[in-house]
């Protein structure tokens, strides 16, 4: 069995793998492989069914998985939406009583209302004094 440097061909030193023999001392790149008789391949063969059947359930439930992220995602997505929408529309009300608050319309029906009453107030001290004069 060769191993290492001696034809610059670098094989490990498996079972089964063995380096051919150079014709007329040129060097090779060929591999030879010998299949062993003490293999059982049948058990090989059903070890790889039983890995090939984990790898689909492991497939099966990240397929699972992701149905399941991509709902909550969608259903994350219309939350925020909603909720965008409605801090919009909270937005707009606050801008509004905002601008409602700084034009001051409410200071003025308020003073108007007290220089109504003063006025009828005192048109009723002046009618009062007129009718006891006369």
């Amino acid at each position: 069995m060769v191993t290492g440097g001696e034809y610059g061909a670098g094989y490990a030193s498996r079972p089964g793998l063995t380096a051919r023999q150079p014709l007329f001392g040129a060097p090779s790149d060929q591999v030879q492989v010998s299949v062993e008789p003490s293999l059982d391949w049948d058990d090989e063969i059903e070890q790889l069914r039983a890995g090939v059947g984990r790898l689909k359930q492991v497939s099966s439930a990240i397929q699972e998985e992701n149905t399941l992220t991509k709902q909550v995602m969608d259903g994350l997505e219309s939350a925020m939406e909603t909720s965008r929408q409605s801090l919009k529309q909270a937005s707009k009300r606050l801008r509004r009583a905002m601008v409602q608050s700084q034009s001051n319309h409410v200071l003025y029906v308020f003073l108007f209302a007290i220089a109504v009453f003063f006025a009828l107030y005192f048109w009723n001290k002046l009618y009062k004094l007129l009718r006891w004069i006369l």
